[in-house]
């Protein structure tokens, strides 16, 4: 993968920009609450200037502006001026006219670089002038004022990474989806109150982009996805769930994370994970549940852990399937604890995913779908994914059979089930 930076993305979308300038006058030249240090005489002609319309740049950054102007005007000039926090001023450059002719617009265009002050302290506020001086003596200006913030940080949460199939760290394989927590901006604000209104707070630049992929253990770098405009500067706890991707088993692997800020990028890189290879069920159980006048109490309800009924008297946390309801021929099956269940659509199970589906799997296909306590009315070959008491034990179950209780016979739902 090859990071661009957004510098350059800036110089190549510029022509781009300008289509709109004859009909554009930028909201960042509007005139600030600023003492001017001269006075504009007998503007000539159009002028604007386009920058990235930030409000926020860190100290010791470069700010690319374009500046337009007709060919006509015969423009001698062009200075920058600045001014920080409404006392120190200078003027930081001055350049010769020297623009390059843009189609689209019809107009000359020059560009420029404004670097921020390397020294200055996080909130300044600066006004910057862009001063046109033509052959005729007048000048036209055009500002854009700013405050001094800092570059974006990252920073792993509490738990980094959560893994979704609920399997180890040591058995995430190919597909499987790992939750990385991050903390944009820690403690920060986007913001600044109102005057006379104060903060303490450090004043963050925004996060245009948030965006992720992996290194392989040879180095090589690959994008994954990206998160667009997650943080206006304010601290943002943020979770991205990214897959393992194909092709790594035996290899070990980083993911990375980029927070874009205009033309700088923060980056934040997790401990190597090994991809293994998907884990297997190796178990299998089978079990039974009846009801009916002739059965016992201790047959209604079944422990998946320990592959016995559950005795009636027993507390509901370890009955991970009991017969809820009985209507007519139909069988209903519930949880009592906290195991859920997620029933597999027909079209999955005619492909024969009991028999072949791994733990890994299994493990995702819950993570993002609904599951319920409930069963419902349960049929033959109907299978179920598991989750087991809320941790991450998962097991695959198929209903092998059902007989309804009739004129007071004793009515069973057999089932068996495949764990790790």
């Amino acid at each position: 993968m090859t990071i661009i930076s957004a510098l350059s993305r800036w110089q190549r979308v510029l022509p781009a920009v300008l289509l709109a300038l004859t009909a554009l006058v930028s909201t960042s030249c509007e005139k600030e609450p600023f003492d001017d240090t001269y006075n504009v005489v007998g503007e000539t002609g159009f002028t604007t200037i386009v920058t990235t319309g930030a409000t926020k740049y860190a100290a010791g950054e470069r700010v690319l502006l374009a500046v337009p102007y007709n060919a006509n005007d015969n423009l001698q000039e062009i200075s920058i001026f600045q001014v920080i926090n409404r006392q120190d001023s200078a003027v930081v450059g001055t350049f010769p006219a020297a623009g390059v002719y843009n189609a689209p617009s019809q107009t000359l265009v020059q560009q420029l670089a404004y670097t921020v002050p390397a020294n200055l302290a996080n909130k300044t506020p600066v006004r910057v002038d862009v001063t046109l001086t033509f052959a005729n003596g007048s000048r036209s200006l055009r500002r854009f004022t700013y405050n001094v913030a800092a570059t974006p940080t990252l920073k792993f949460g509490a738990t980094p990474a959560t893994y979704r199939n609920g399997l180890s760290a040591t058995a995430q394989a190919a597909g499987d989806i790992i939750g990385y927590a991050l903390v944009i901006n820690e403690g920060g604000v986007g913001v600044l109150p109102a005057p006379p209104a104060t903060t303490t707070s450090t004043l963050y630049k925004n996060v245009d982009s948030l965006a992720y992929g992996y290194v392989d253990d040879a180095g090589k770098a690959f994008r994954l996805g990206v998160v667009a405009a997650p943080s206006n500067g304010v601290a943002t706890n943020r979770t991205v769930d990214v897959r393992v991707p194909a092709g790594q088993a035996g290899k070990t692997i980083r993911f990375a994370f980029f927070a874009y800020s205009q033309t700088q990028v923060t980056t934040l890189t997790s401990t190597p994970l090994a991809v293994a290879a998907p884990t297997s069920f190796t178990g299998l159980k089978t079990g039974r549940v009846s009801f009916g006048p002739s059965s016992s109490p201790d047959s209604l309800a079944f422990n998946l852990k320990t592959g016995l009924n559950e005795p009636a008297a027993n507390p509901a946390t370890a009955k991970d399937l009991l017969i809820s309801s009985i209507s007519g021929g139909a069988v209903s099956l519930s949880a009592a604890n906290t195991t859920r269940y997620y029933k597999l659509p027909a079209a999955t199970v005619a492909t024969g995913y009991y028999n072949t589906a791994t733990a890994n799997a299994v493990g995702t296909l819950l993570f993002q779908n609904t599951t319920s306590a409930d069963l419902g009315a349960v049929a033959l070959n109907d299978v179920y994914a598991v989750r087991v008491r809320g941790t991450g034990e998962m097991m695959l179950l198929r209903i092998t059979g059902v007989k309804p209780s009739t004129a007071g016979s004793t009515g069973r739902v057999k089932f068996e089930y495949r764990t790790l």
